[in-house]
């Protein structure tokens, strides 16, 4: 694996190229081009808010943000395994005929989509720091939401990098040899939406009745998923507590839970990135 990782180093130049190759075409022509970005996330913010708000009456003070944050995360991994699914077919014809590691292909997806997400995140903050301040101005009032521990936040996206880039070269390869794998996926993603705390908060667990479970085996269970596990950090490091139905601030149990979750990220990218590498130079020979 080391070497393969040298070999990588010395293509380093292509992964740039392919990395702004993938982050001009995606909007290419369209007039709000890299806005695209955040207007997807804001669409789907702002329809999912008004049908708990107006329809379910869920009273949640600022759930819109909550909703936001947690959003941004899930999108990195909903996005990037869907374009990694497609990385290698598109590429197909280049990888018969010309020698470079090919799994320069999904990693640059997987990066043009952190860059992305790392702007919307930034756009958010920035969101989260411009209206206290102008609710200040107007009311005489600050209530600042955002957290000290938001400087973390950098931690969880790397975290998150691990397990997405790991799953999106099993997946990338997978569909070359069997191209029903990118429908399968698309429709795992579906169900794994709401196995994670998007919409909801994982502190909910902890009030409800699930049998013979007791709440809060319950609770840590769930988040032995290390996707709803980092979505649950990322949001308890920059949002501040609701309470009991809503969510409550980082705790030990998070941390530990939290180590689980990096070391589970960090096994799922070393071995998928070994089973890449086992099956690459195969794909030439695809029939």
């Amino acid at each position: 694996m080391l070497a393969e990782l040298r070999e990588l180093w010395r293509f380093r130049e292509l992964l740039i190229i392919l990395i702004q190759r993938d982050l001009k075409l995606r909007y290419r022509n369209s007039v709000l081009g890299f806005g695209w970005s955040l207007v997807n996330p804001l669409v789907q913010v702002l329809t999912i808010t008004l049908v708990m708000k107006l329809f379910l009456k869920v009273e949640i003070a600022n759930y819109h943000a909550y909703l936001f944050c947690a959003m941004l995360p899930w999108l990195f991994f909903n996005s990037t395994l869907l374009d990694s699914s497609l990385s290698m077919v598109e590429a197909e014809r280049l990888i018969r005929r010309v020698y470079f590691p090919r799994e320069v292909l999904p990693l640059s997806r997987v990066i043009a989509n952190l860059i992305h997400f790392g702007a919307a995140t930034a756009v958010f903050l920035v969101y989260m720091c411009v209206m206290p301040l102008a609710w200040w101005a107007i009311q005489g009032r600050l209530d600042w939401p955002l957290q000290g521990t938001t400087l973390l936040l950098p931690v969880v996206m790397v975290i998150e990098l691990f397990l997405v880039a790991g799953l999106s070269l099993w997946v990338a390869v997978a569909n070359l040899y069997f191209e029903d794998t990118r429908y399968i996926v698309d429709n795992l993603l579906r169900v794994i939406y709401w196995l994670v705390p998007v919409i909801y908060f994982a502190d909910m667990l902890k009030s409800q009745d699930l049998g013979p479970l007791p709440a809060e085996w319950a609770y840590r269970l769930y988040l032995l998923n290390p996707l709803a596990m980092l979505i649950t950090a990322f949001r308890k490091l920059t949002m501040p507590p609701l309470g009991d139905l809503g969510q409550t601030g980082i705790t030990g149990e998070d941390v530990a839970l939290l180590c689980v979750a990096t070391v589970v990220s960090i096994g799922v990218g070393v071995l998928g990135y070994a089973w890449f590498n086992k099956r690459k130079w195969g794909l030439a020979e695809r029939p």
